[in-house]
């Protein structure tokens, strides 16, 4: 616990303290009313005037608190006046100067706490301050009541200070004597029927003279220095004080300053002596500065005007209830914002407040009834959360919190404030509908994830920090409570020979966003498994950390099954490619002719074994680049690369075969793409789009047209070819992309085809960190388009 410093002016300052006469006074109402309004417009259960004593503080004005004193060094107010601005404390339990306090851990439990500093004679002498057992933070406007409230404080001391200097000067000569020399009043005497006129050097100060600057003086001294405004209120009070109707001659007005602003002052004054005939002879009196007097009492209604405008805007109600045992309830107080919260006016309810109660949900008014109870038998704070019917009828949800006070006629009067919290309750019952069910997901997916083997990771390449899901584990054979996700654990387990081939991938990724690997991992027993590593890098200027998110599926069933049917393909497609070679060799010479002339038949018989012969080369050639990219054995030569050249030289590549088909080409970009890079392999790249514009060309019918598109995509590229012909049908959309696959068998009679080429055109995108897809409706032609990452 931190104990509060004494500041370097403690004797000044208790001096002042001890001069305003406060400390040990009886409770007085000027007080209790303000603090009992701050309390019922901030909303805090505790609120104090507390003045530092040089051991104490001591509460001359306490809402809510039964003690009246209590040591100075566990005191928050002892901090408070060590400065001049606001002291708030959100959460006194986590604020290391007060989380041991006596009065955090014992009543009155605080939590949050606001001061604010009352100054007089600047010098601070104690505090207006704020106290609830729950944290809680000020709001601006909160702040600025707050200051007020103090602000009307410090004036009412200034104002108990003026008071009782005017009694006891009324009560004796020596100290009235002593009054005008400790509140530097001035005096004046004035002979009404000589006009001569005595005044005092402080009279000369108040109007920032020197005495002797304003000789001689007379009347005119007084007449000349009043504001023109004010010499008829002067000149009438002068008349009812001769003529006997008032005591005292008493007006406060405006006098002109040396430096041309005005000053106020009271002035006051009595006749003394009579000439015989009976008129008035000699008048003295007294002038006293009242300016900051005044400056304060415009600043209190402001305040108070605001306090007003405040409680009138507020988004809720601030309101009093009182209930009575007979029963009886009532609003004697309620801001206009009750229209809106109970849908009646404060007219309507300051007698009666059934009209309010009518609007509650009638599942909820057991719980006010019984809430309001116990609230009135214990007197403690009432808070509740229920329902009304708006006008509309309609159920909103309201929030109300109020303190109670007994009543001398044995009522009980609650100060307190509700609100409207309908969009705000309705979020809460949304999120928890939606807890539940995301609960219910997350089992799901940790289901699914466990059965698919799949399981989900995130990585800081910039931190080096790693996380893994439960399933990774068990892909990577570790118990759980025995490791702690780390590159360095990840990094030992990847098979030696595949080492170079995932932090190539790595590096990859840290250009083009994209990690795809496959490769293999070895567990702690020695056995060797297969995973597949997916992850994507968010872009740095949206992700400093470099925050890469991804899943590990282990594969090893899945590339087994891989290796013996790639085993198998790779054989047959050996062992057909020699004596197809040789085939497609004769087959071609004897189309030539060189041999000997051919029969009609025979010739047409030859063509067809020749064209079939081709189909199979494809055939075959499609198998082995698929075989590459399943082992790995594929090389693609990445670099950065300008996409509009190899978009041109794609269009140029296919001309032939588009005319031949009498189809036209067309490329259209959505803005300028010539300074935008990819990082690929620009032979493989081509190789996708010859496939897709051979494609589209072969199912167009004559005289339409095949677009080539690129389209910039946030941070990627999509290029797409877009044909005129039937369109993919519906049953056929699931299996577009594997092998052998083919709409329609006929097809690859009339069209000519493998159902390789697709297929291949998956695995070279996806080789290059790039996706594939197709856009299609039965009837209206089929868009066929990769996206691409932009280089960085």
């Amino acid at each position: 616990m931190q104990k509060p410093v004494k500041p370097k002016t403690e004797q000044q300052r208790l001096s002042a303290l001890f001069n305003t006469g406060l400390l040990d006074t009886e409770p007085e109402p000027r007080f209790d009313r303000l603090t009992h309004l701050a309390q019922l417009c901030l909303g805090t259960e505790i609120v104090l005037v507390s003045l530092i004593d040089s051991d104490r503080q001591w509460f001359k004005s306490r809402q809510g608190l039964d003690a009246c004193e209590t040591h100075r060094d566990i005191s928050f107010c002892g901090h408070t006046i060590l400065g001049d601005e606001i002291f708030e404390i959100p959460d006194a339990v986590v604020d290391n100067r007060f989380t041991d306090n006596p009065l955090v851990l014992d009543a009155p439990f605080i939590r949050f706490y606001a001061g604010v500093p009352l100054s007089i004679n600047g010098a601070n002498i104690g505090t207006l301050c704020f106290i609830d057992s729950k944290p809680r933070q000020f709001t601006d406007k909160e702040r600025q009541i707050a200051e007020q409230f103090a602000k009307s404080i410090e004036q009412e001391i200034v104002d108990r200070l003026q008071e009782q200097a005017h009694s006891e000067l009324l009560e004796s000569d020596k100290m009235y004597r002593l009054v005008l020399e400790g509140t530097q009043i001035g005096t004046w005497q004035w002979n009404v029927q000589t006009g001569e006129t005595v005044l005092n050097e402080r009279w000369a100060e108040i109007i920032g003279y020197q005495l002797e600057e304003l000789t001689p003086i007379s009347l005119d001294t007084w007449l000349t220095k009043v504001h023109p405004d004010d010499l008829t209120l002067s000149e009438q009070s002068l008349q009812d004080h001769f003529s006997g109707s008032t005591t005292f001659y008493d007006i406060e007005c405006r006098m002109k300053h040396k430096h041309g602003h005005y000053v106020w002052v009271r002035a006051r004054g009595k006749v003394v002596s009579y000439s015989k005939d009976g008129k008035p002879l000699m008048i003295c009196g007294t002038h006293a500065d009242i300016t900051t007097q005044k400056v304060n009492e415009l600043a209190l209604k402001q305040s108070r005007d605001q306090l007003y405008k405040l409680t009138q805007e507020l988004p809720g109600v601030v309101y009093q209830f009182q209930s009575w045992p007979d029963g009886r309830s009532a609003f004697p107080f309620a801001s206009s914002g009750i229209e809106a919260i109970y849908g009646v006016t404060p007219e309507e309810v300051r007698l009666d407040a059934s009209t309010a109660f009518n609007r509650i949900y009638l599942e909820d008014l057991e719980a006010i009834a019984h809430s309001i109870e116990l609230s009135s038998q214990n007197l403690s704070v009432w808070e509740l959360e229920y329902r009304v019917h708006s006008n509309d009828n309609a159920l909103k949800w309201l929030s109300g919190s109020a303190t109670p006070e007994r009543m001398p006629d044995g009522s009980t009067l609650w100060h307190g404030y509700i609100q409207d919290i309908t969009q705000t309750k309705e979020h809460y019952l949304k999120l928890e509908e939606l807890n539940i069910q995301l609960g219910i997901a997350q089992q799901s997916l940790d289901l699914a994830s466990e059965q698919a083997q799949i399981g989900y990771w995130q990585a800081s390449l910039k931190q080096g920090t790693l996380w893994w899901s439960p399933i990774i584990y068990q892909i990577f054979g570790l118990n759980e409570q025995d490791f702690s996700p780390s590159v360095s654990l990840f990094k030992r387990a990847i098979h030696p020979d595949d080492v170079a081939k995932v932090e190539k991938s790595e590096d990859q990724a840290r250009v083009t966003g994209i990690h795809n690997v496959v490769h293999r991992i070895i567990r702690p027993n020695g056995e060797v498994r297969w995973v597949h590593e997916l992850g994507q890098l968010v872009s740095e200027d949206k992700n400093p950390e470099l925050i890469m998110i991804g899943s590990v599926q282990d594969i090893t069933d899945r590339m087994k099954l891989q290796k013996i049917k790639d085993d198998f393909i790779s054989t047959v497609s050996h062992e057909l490619r020699t004596p197809l070679t040789s085939i497609f060799g004769s087959l071609t010479l004897l189309q030539s002719g060189k041999l000997a002339a051919l029969p009609e038949k025979a010739q047409k018989l030859i063509d067809i074994a020749s064209s079939n012969c081709q189909q199979l080369s494809r055939l075959i050639n499609d198998l082995l680049d698929i075989e590459k990219l399943a082992a790995g054995k594929m090389s693609f030569e990445m670099k950065p690369s300008h996409i509009m050249p190899l978009l041109q030289r794609a269009l140029k590549d296919h001309q032939p075969y588009a005319d031949l088909h009498h189809i036209s080409l067309t490329l259209q970009v959505n803005q300028p793409m010539d300074e935008l890079l990819l990082f690929v392999d620009e032979h493989r790249l081509l190789q996708i789009l010859t496939n897709f514009l051979s494609n589209a060309v072969k199912f167009s019918p004559q005289g339409e047209s095949v677009t080539l598109s690129a389209t910039l995509m946030d941070e990627q590229i999509e290029i797409a070819v877009q044909d005129q012909g039937s369109g993919i049908p519906d049953d056929f959309k699931g299996k577009i992309f594997e092998r052998f696959s083919q709409a329609d068998a006929s097809s690859s009679k009339a069209k000519g085809g493998t159902g390789l080429g697709l297929a291949l055109c998956k695995e070279l995108i996806q080789a290059m960190n790039g996706s594939i897809g197709y856009q299609s409706e039965p009837g209206s032609g089929a868009r066929f388009y990769v996206r691409l990452p932009i280089m960085k």
